[in-house]
Formats: C-alpha cells, sequence, structure tokens
C-alpha cells in the first residue's frame, strides 16, 4: 500500500468523525500528499527528520510538529488496521520546542481594547466581547447556534468541544442581555454575511473574516503583538490573578487537568508583588519599637562605632 492509499482510508474510516475534519484533510494533503507515491515501508527515518527539519525551517516550529504528529497517528492507525507492521518512521523524533505564550491584556491596555470593540458593528463587538468574558475557544463561538444557549437560565452548552465532550459555561449578565437583543435571523448565532449577499443559507462565521477583523481592531486598539487567543488567557488570567480558585478557572475553560490552567496562577507579578509587600509590612509591624541593644560591658570597646 501506498501512503497516498493510506491517506484516503485515514479520511474515510477516522478523519470524517473528527471535528476539525476538513482541516486535518488539508494539512494531510499538504504536509504528507507529497509522499502519496511512497509505498509505506519506503518511507525513511531519515527522509522524516530532514522533512521535519525544513517545515520548521519555512513553515513554523508548531506547524512542523503537529504535521510530525499527524504523521505518527497515520502510520499508528496503518498498524493498528493490520495494514502495516513496519516500524513507524515518524516515532521518537524531537520536535522543536515548545514555548508557552503569555500574551494577555494588562490593566493599563483594557480601556483602549474595550474603546476599539465599541467603534465596531454591535455583533462584531459582541463576538470578541463573548471571547474575552468567557474564554471561548474562537471555533466554538463561530459556529455556535441559538439551540445551544438558554438565555432565560444564562446558560451556553457546547455540544461538542476540543476535549471531544460537551461543555456547559454560564454566561454573565452583560453578555444575555446583549445576546437577547440580537436578531435570530439564523440557526447560527453570528452567521456568514457572504451567504445572505448570495441568497444561500447563511453559515458560521468565516475564520478569515474574523481574523481580519481582529487585525483592524488591534490595531485601532495599539496592542499589535495581541492575538485572538489571547483573549482566552485573558479571560483566565484575569480571573486567577483577582483570586478566583484554579478549579473554577479550569472549569470555564474546560481543561482535562488542572495542571492545564496552572499557568495562568503566575502569568502576572501583581499578585506576588502585592503579597511580597504585605508581608514586609507584616514582619516590620509585628512588634513594637525597642529600645536600642546596648551590647555588655566587656565587648563596648570592640563594637563598631
Amino acid at each position: 500500500m501506498t501512503i497516498g492509499e493510506l491517506i484516503v482510508l485515514y479520511e474515510q474510516n477516522h478523519v470524517v468523525n473528527l471535528k476539525s475534519a476538513r482541516n486535518l484533510s488539508r494539512r494531510l494533503q499538504r504536509y504528507i500528499g507529497p509522499w502519496s507515491a511512497l509505498e509505506l515501508g519506503a518511507l525513511t527515518r531519515m527522509q522524516v527528520v530532514t522533512w521535519h527539519q525544513e517545515n520548521g525551517r519555512t513553515r513554523g516550529h508548531s506547524a512542523a510538529n503537529q504535521a510530525l504528529a499527524e504523521l505518527h497517528a497515520l502510520y499508528t492507525k496503518a498498524g493498528d488496521w493490520g495494514i502495516y507492521d513496519g516500524k513507524n518512521p515518524a516515532h521518537h523524533i524531537t520536535k522543536f520546542p515548545k514555548h508557552s505564550r503569555e500574551r494577555f491584556v494588562q490593566a493599563n491596555e483594557m480601556p483602549y481594547l474595550l474603546r476599539a470593540l465599541a467603534e465596531e458593528l454591535p455583533r462584531i463587538e459582541l463576538f470578541f466581547l463573548v471571547l474575552l468574558f468567557t474564554g471561548c475557544r474562537t471555533c466554538e463561538l463561530r459556529t455556535a447556534k441559538w439551540s445551544d444557549f438558554d438565555l432565560v437560565q444564562g446558560l451556553w452548552r457546547k455540544p461538542m468541544t476540543k476535549n471531544g465532550t460537551s461543555h456547559t459555561i454560564p454566561l454573565a449578565e452583560l453578555l444575555i442581555s446583549r445576546l437577547q437583543q440580537l436578531p435570530h435571523e439564523d440557526v447560527f448565532v453570528f452567521p456568514s454575511r457572504a451567504c445572505f449577499r448570495n441568497g444561500g443559507q447563511a453559515g458560521p462565521r468565516c475564520r478569515t473574516v474574523v481574523k481580519w477583523q481582529w487585525e483592524r481592531i488591534r490595531k485601532r486598539a495599539g496592542l499589535f503583538d495581541l492575538n485572538i487567543h489571547d483573549l482566552r488567557r485573558t479571560a483566565a488570567s484575569w480571573m486567577s490573578i483577582h483570586g478566583e480558585n484554579l478549579q473554577v478557572v479550569s472549569q470555564m475553560l474546560n481543561h482535562r487537568s488542572i495542571t492545564s490552567t496552572q499557568i495562568y496562577a503566575r502569568l502576572s507579578i501583581t499578585p506576588v508583588r502585592n503579597a511580597l509587600n504585605g508581608n514586609v509590612e507584616r514582619m516590620l509591624g509585628s512588634v513594637p519599637a525597642l529600645e536600642p541593644v546596648v551590647p555588655p560591658e566587656a565587648m563596648r570597646q570592640e563594637w563598631p562605632g
């Protein structure tokens, strides 16, 4: 069997069941597709190492690591299906180191961001406010349907998340009020305007449009290095910084483990600075002023000063 034939089987019997099926299919064709004519056993470990390094140089470390993981998963599935019994050429290849991004909206930056959002159309402003106030992922909000929301109880139930599970999150009063004011034009809360113009049924908001809108907003706010995903980090960081329990933050983000949430407890030095200042004040104020220490007579001649 060739790699190309395996990709077809992989898409028909595995990828099709995934929420991110379309994006995964594109990545398989982009990164692994050039090897379609090779037999499964013909791909060598050295070829994969060279390919991984080249992807890192041309497409970035994150994309290269993701492609390597998908190649490994492809061969693993071939072994599970009994199609291939050789070695996995992507096994034990060192990935590029991953550097955790720690950017989020600081207190002095928040007014600029909110002002920039307020200058947008109401539906666009609300889209990014939901991201900022709930910490949800962009894909979850783009595909959100009115049937997922209970605006009486103030709940948003996401039928399927990145973790492969459903997730229900309460909404702040401001978001409930703003969502109630939106017209229910379609099944999607934030439908694609392009579909309306073409006279067809509206679909979820286009990813490219969202990125274009965000680019405009962050430039207007003067926050040129702030990514859309940083809004999710901002929601979690502000909760953690202001003393909310990490378990609550983890539940909001739908993390499988609280370990994934602990990064947000260290993103700001403000709590550490406040704690240290408070500790110094407690130490200095814990005892009354004492008389100067007078050394014994035998030591006075050697006492400095």
